[in-house]
């Protein structure tokens, strides 16, 4: 029985971060309006939550957000 509940709990953690990843993947996209894999400020300026947030989202200082920057959005 513990083996069968360490099992279904296994398999809820794999299928919640497939489902968390997934909604980020399709938040990006929502973002990345040119689809070039990056959110540039002018994009972020169609997005007043994000823009917000752009500077300090935007650690490298390249006036663009990559997915890795993008994780940290708290809308």
């Amino acid at each position: 029985m513990k083996q069968l509940i360490a099992a279904f709990s296994l398999i809820f953690l794999a299928i919640s971060a497939t489902v968390l990843a997934s909604q980020m993947d399709v938040r990006f996209t929502k973002f990345d309006s040119n689809a070039d894999n990056a959110i540039s400020l002018s994009e972020a300026n169609e997005h007043p939550e994000l823009i917000k947030q752009f500077t300090d989202l935007d650690t490298n200082n390249d006036q663009r957000l990559s997915e890795q920057e993008f994780e940290k959005f708290k809308p």
